[in-house]
């Protein structure tokens, strides 16, 4: 499965010839659909060329995350661009479209690709200049400084357990299910630098994804899993769909693990 995962990366992946037989492309697509959500309205026209994966996406709703910001708003000084392809002079930093009514100029000398994507911290808004200055920052940054959330990133796991792997390793890993353990029995930590992976079954529940992985050396969600919860106890119906099961798990979770994470 994903044997083209590469292709998707690399920018060769178009999404444009019919579904394979492994049916893996399909997650090729909900991917370039939630990079798209995620993205900041006046970079899309330049990140996002006209493709069929997005050729709905006029219905879908907007997040308005804190980072879509408007070209008038000077509220944070943060924001996200692209490297103009324009030409540079020696020992000047490049030029970025941020959004705002001129461009931004990077402090430092440093070497982007044209259209590649940069979180900047904006540090002379001076109206009569130019253009306006930044330096690059980074979303980890702004959430530890400032406190804001600043978006996600989308990864593509070929399978479960190459999802439960990262450097360094997530600190705790919830499974959800209904024949889990009420989320109410369940004492999580809320350590400050926790990272902490939900792990969300299709229609079959994770229990068929857990048997279908060779590579996981348990059949048995409770040895995978630091926590098998769940989140409806007395649901009243039969199934729960995983558009429904995500967003009441993350609204329940956000109660028990919501700690402060700007620095004072």
């Amino acid at each position: 499965m994903f044997s083209h995962i590469g292709n998707y990366y690399n920018g060769n992946w178009k999404g444009e010839k019919p579904l394979r037989d492994d049916k893996s492309e399909c997650n090729f697509h909900l991917a370039r659909i939630l990079e798209y959500l995620e993205c900041p309205q006046y970079l899309r026209k330049g990140l996002f060329p006209l493709q069929k994966s997005l050729s709905c996406a006029g219905v879908l709703n907007p997040l308005d995350c804190p980072h879509h910001l408007r070209a008038n708003d000077f509220s944070i000084p943060y924001r996200e661009g692209i490297v103009l392809d324009k030409p540079v002079k020696k020992g000047r930093g490049p030029y970025c479209d941020v959004g705002l009514d001129k461009e931004l100029e990077l402090e430092k000398e440093i070497e982007l690709p044209p259209l590649t994507r940069i979180t900047v911290e904006l540090t002379d808004i001076n109206p009569d200049a130019k253009r306006y200055r930044g330096q690059i920052s980074s979303p980890s940054r702004i959430r530890r400084v400032a406190g804001i959330y600043w978006g996600y990133n989308v990864r593509l796991a070929r399978s479960l357990s190459d999802a439960l792997k990262t450097d360094p390793p997530y600190d705790l890993i919830l499974g959800t299910s209904e024949r889990g353990v009420p989320i109410e029995k369940v004492h999580l930590p809320t350590a400050k630098k926790s990272r902490i992976l939900v792990v969300f079954g299709g229609l079959s529940g994770l229990e068929a994804a857990v048997e279908a992985d060779e590579e996981l050396l348990s059949n048995s969600p409770d040895e995978i899993f630091t926590h098998y919860i769940k989140i409806a106890d007395g649901q009243g119906s039969r199934t729960i769909r995983t558009e429904e099961a995500v967003l009441m798990t993350l609204a329940i979770l956000k109660s028990r693990l919501d700690f402060p994470i700007a620095s004072k």
